[in-house]
């Protein structure tokens, strides 16, 4: 079985995506083109043969990318999520502003898939009120994409509920590699939240499945610890 390529993995990269600021920043990402052009418009057509710049000598082995200082971390965990996410039906499950950031990025980049999965993420999840603030002052300038997550501020779905926590659970147990730590936190955060602050708390510890999982994913999780299979 082939093995799946890596992020940052320079022995396997064909292209190096530059992430570059008005302020001067131009961070480097060691990437492959077929995870770009498969996953992102923007990324198929920056490394088409009928870019205008294709013939000039390196073009197609570095894209740049311009973005807002304060934007850069939601680009990162983009290109991060283009190794990860294999579907639509996937959920990010790492913190209401981060998937609203990553949002953004997804849809200027043109990614379907993160598209879809961060408004699945956003439709399900709890939202405390600057958040909301924020969801409000951003999502209807999106058309489309803003009915179905503006339909949050009707009562949401039991079922898209437990959905995104056990997904968040999972992830938050696991131990990804060292670039996903700080997605992992945002996940145990999230879960903190909707098991403490969450008005829909009450559903969750309830759930007999839920309860099941939880379960399981702590044993499992001190297995790992005790085998010294988790990396802190």
């Amino acid at each position: 079985m082939k093995a799946r390529n890596r992020i940052g993995d320079r022995s396997t990269s064909d292209v190096v995506v530059r992430l570059r600021t008005q302020d001067g920043r131009d961070d480097w990402f060691y990437c492959h083109s077929h995870v770009l052009v498969e996953k992102s418009n923007y990324f198929a057509d920056r490394l088409s043969e009928n870019w205008p710049t294709c013939q000039i000598l390196d073009s197609r082995n570095c894209v740049e990318v311009y973005c807002q200082e304060l934007d850069v971390d939601h680009h990162v965990n983009f290109l991060r999520l283009l190794y990860l996410i294999d579907g639509p039906s996937d959920d990010i499950g790492y913190g209401v502003m981060n998937a609203l950031g990553i949002l953004q990025v997804a849809v200027k980049l043109g990614c379907p898939q993160i598209i879809t999965a961060c408004v699945n993420y956003l439709e399900a999840v709890p939202w405390e009120e600057a958040e909301e603030e924020e969801i409000l002052r951003i999502i209807p300038g999106m058309g489309s994409l803003a009915g179905p997550i503006l339909a949050r501020l009707q009562p949401v779905s039991p079922s898209a509920i437990r959905r995104i926590f056990l997904r968040a659970i999972r992830f938050a147990t696991s131990s990804p590699p060292l670039p996903l730590n700080d997605l992992k936190t945002s996940a145990q955060e999230q879960l903190e939240y909707m098991l403490t602050e969450d008005d829909d708390a009450p559903l969750l510890t309830a759930d007999h499945e839920i309860k099941s999982e939880v379960k399981c994913e702590y044993f499992n999780h001190i297995y790992q610890i005790c085998h010294g299979h988790v990396r802190f």
